[in-house]
């Protein structure tokens, strides 16, 4: 579904008698749980949500597919500021009970267990970003988050703007690994990394770094290099495609981050199996052409060709160590 025709609740955090307290069921709304790898978020206050006004029906439980936007006030001002955003979120009618996802917390001494009305098994985390979004109050309403939600088509044109926002931070590499053209241009001039090097890119510290764009991961074009010249510079997915020469007198090939090497995929795999995605068993070799459909293509070709890819791959993920299904590498491209 593309991003302007989701329906989207837009959640006001960290107000309130937290903003105090600083503990709470809003502790946990970031933070991807420990239990499952998913995103559980509260919606304060007593997380009811009015799922109706999402497009779900009066008997439904819960809706999925919508767009929750975190927002909290900047620091001296009752303006807010996007923090964080999921882009296909379950949102459920009542509070769910976090019973064995580990949301225990303390307040007022007493043990409690953090209720939850939104599930999702991504979350980009905003906080760190120098320009974030931000929604001027005087603008729209001042009483605009005084339930601590704002549902879409209450502010149409506020709508519009967040969803422009989105789709510009969707489309820079803080979130996604472009691969972009100067990457490239540094994989066909890189060196051949040596054979110890490429044994043991699973196991380097990930490094990120900060780009004019924001957070990125800093990548070894070495390693992809050596996993253009294993493929002997055919694509992988169909090996009769063929290109042009270099300069270098090979021809041109692009290399492709199976698993997309973004922050928040490249600190998940290294929470989880302590791996680096940024590793030679992650990198395929791709015609210009596969390559940006995988990152600009219709979802359902293009799936066709992850799902190929992946045939191809998955026993040399497993043995690197780099654990995902098929339906796991799919959602991430998605």
């Amino acid at each position: 579904m593309e991003l302007k025709a989701k329906r989207m609740v837009i959640v006001d955090l960290y107000a309130g008698r937290y903003n105090l307290t600083r503990t709470g069921h809003e502790l946990f709304n970031l933070n991807r749980n420990a239990i499952d790898d998913n995103y559980y978020g509260y919606c304060p206050p007593y997380d009811g949500i009015a799922i109706e006004k999402l497009g779900a029906n009066r008997g439904d439980n819960y809706i999925d597919e919508i767009l929750v936007v975190y927002v909290a006030k900047k620091q001296n001002s009752n303006d807010r500021e996007i923090i964080a955003f999921c882009l296909n979120a379950r949102v459920f009618r009542t509070g769910q009970s976090g019973e064995e996802l580990c949301r225990n917390f303390r307040d007022d001494g007493n043990e409690k267990i953090a209720s939850y009305s939104i599930q999702s098994n991504n979350l980009c985390d905003l906080r760190e970003r120098l320009n974030k979004f931000e929604i001027r109050i005087k603008e729209y309403n001042t009483y605009m988050f005084r339930m601590q939600r704002v549902y879409d088509r209450t502010y149409p044109e506020l709508d519009t703007k967040i969803i422009t926002y989105i789709e510009s931070i969707i489309g820079n590499k803080d979130t996604l690994d472009n691969d972009n053209n100067e990457e490239q241009e540094e994989i066909q001039n890189a060196e051949v990394a040596s054979l110890v090097d490429i044994k043991n890119s699973g196991n380097k510290p990930l490094t990120i770094v900060d780009s004019t764009h924001g957070k990125i991961i800093s990548k070894d074009s070495r390693i992809s290099k050596s996993a253009l010249i294993d493929a002997n510079y055919k694509c992988v997915v169909d090996p009769n495609h063929t290109t042009f020469l270099t300069k270098h007198h090979v021809p041109y090939m692009e290399g492709h981050h199976l698993i997309p090497c973004t922050v928040s995929n490249s600190q998940n795999f290294m929470e989880r199996f302590n791996k680096n995605i940024d590793c030679f068993e992650n990198i395929v070799c791709l015609c210009p052409s596969c390559h940006r459909e995988l990152h600009y293509g219709e979802l359902g070709p293009k799936s066709e060709k992850i799902k190929l890819i992946y045939k191809k791959y998955q026993l040399k993920l497993d043995e690197a160590g780099l654990l995902i299904t098929e339906e796991e590498l799919l959602e991430l491209y998605q």
